[in-house]
């Protein structure tokens, strides 16, 4: 009989919505959490132009779909079970509810791909995809300039102080 498994892992995801200027892609900020500690973060350029913010967050969302479950599947390997299901953090309601397919209103085929990918491992109950709140977003950091009170009370909530 196996041991219940008490191991967390979790991801934060966010997206700045066509902020670059000169080709208007977003970028994607993410971190992923190991009991509460960040142990992975991404930050990078989006393949294509979002026609919306709904289309930037939920690609920034897939893009950390893909590495938690990836991270899974290593701690699988060392004989670490992980939690199920595994918590993806996401601000956007829009991108939520695609996710969790209560709206289809997508655009193009490699958008339609990763929603069948996320949406696969939500509806199998490997991931489960939740509102946060944008105090609590630790990916805000990685994908956006702030004040310095808000910017020292990001780097406390991802601790780095």
């Amino acid at each position: 009989m196996g041991e219940t498994p008490t191991t967390m892992l979790e991801s934060y995801s966010d997206a700045d919505y066509a902020a670059d200027c000169a080709d208007r892609k977003s970028v994607t900020g993410g971190v992923i959490c190991l009991n509460g500690t960040i142990v992975g973060w991404m930050c990078q350029k989006q393949a294509s132009v979002p026609l919306s913010t709904m289309e930037a967050e939920f690609v920034a969302a897939s893009l950390m779909a893909s590495d938690l479950l990836g991270l899974e599947e290593i701690l699988g390997e060392i004989g670490v079970c992980v939690v199920k299901p595994m918590m993806m953090h996401v601000y956007n309601q829009a991108a939520i509810k695609q996710i969790q397919g209560e709206d289809s209103s997508v655009r193009a085929k490699y958008i339609v791909v990763r929603l069948k990918y996320t949406k696969d491992y939500s509806q199998k109950e490997v991931t489960q995809v939740e509102y946060c709140e944008s105090r609590l977003m630790r990916a805000d950091i990685l994908t956006k300039t702030f004040a310095a009170p808000r910017f020292i009370g990001l780097r406390k909530l991802i601790s780095l102080v």
